[in-house]
Order: C-alpha cells, then structure tokens, then sequence
C-alpha cells in the first residue's frame, strides 16, 4: 500500500474538481490490538473529496469485518462494518502544507461503527443451554412499588 494512498492534496481540487477514491487498505492501519476485537480483512474506501468554499470534503462508504466474541459462547465471529455515508468537511486553513491524511478519520468511524456484541450466525446454537438463567418477556418483573402511581 503506497504511503500516499491516505493523503488528499488539496491544490490539485482547485477549480472544481472531484477526486474519486477507490481504494483497499490492509487492516493494519487500524493498529488494533484488543483481545476481544481484532481486524484481519481489508477496508474498501470508496468516495470522493472536493472543495466547497473553504472546505475539503470528503464523502466515502466504508466497509471491512471485525472478528468480536459472541454473545453467547464467546467464540470469534466475523461480522461486517459498514459505513454507508460518511461526511467530513476540514477547513482548509487547517491543512498543513496543503496535504490532508485521512487515515485518523477512517480509524474513527470503523470503530465507532463496530458493534459491541454479536452472535453466532445471528443466533447461537449454545443458547438453548443458557435459556434457564434468562428472563422472558411478559413473567413476573418483580417488585415494583410505584406501578400503581399516575
């Protein structure tokens, strides 16, 4: 992956152009080392950037997987994150030297948009194991003192 593949050069967007990004990072990037979370497949970026006023612009849809413990049996699951539209807009006037990385930005948004739980294939084959200890809906909520209130 070439070094520049994160950089926007903000002199070549003068005058109305776009810049098209279509590219495909090794998950490396993303330096995660969580024993509950880890990236192993690439991240599609795809989008493009351009200049509004005094403002760069970047619009991508992201996507990548992440390998997080199920719920249930806490063994490793893959599951999808996908950022369908992400927007940020950085004024120019902060840019140094007219080159702006957008790897941090990329960062950001795959974690935030990766779950904090998963299960198994949407739903696990342990969970008839541990169906006892949990509550169903519509039974005996327990104690509760002020449901009579209005």
């Amino acid at each position: 992956m070439p070094v520049d593949a994160f950089k926007i050069y903000t002199e070549q967007l003068r005058d109305g152009r776009v810049e098209t990004i279509t590219e495909t990072f090794a998950s490396d990037f993303l330096d995660v080392n969580e024993e509950d979370l880890t990236f192993t497949k690439p991240v599609l970026v795809e989008g493009e950037v351009y200049l509004a006023g005094e403002d760069l612009i970047l619009h991508f849809e992201i996507k990548t997987f992440a390998n997080i413990p199920c719920l249930i049996c806490n063994d490793k699951v893959l599951v999808e994150v996908y950022v369908p539209n992400f927007y940020h807009a950085e004024p120019l006037e902060q840019i140094k030297h007219a080159v702006f990385d957008f790897r941090e930005l990329i960062r950001e948004a795959i974690l935030l948009e990766t779950p904090s739980f998963a299960e198994c294939n949407g739903m696990c084959s342990k969970r008839k194991e541990i169906k006892k200890y949990l509550k169903e809906s519509g039974k005996d909520e327990g104690y509760r003192p002020f449901a009579d209130l209005k």
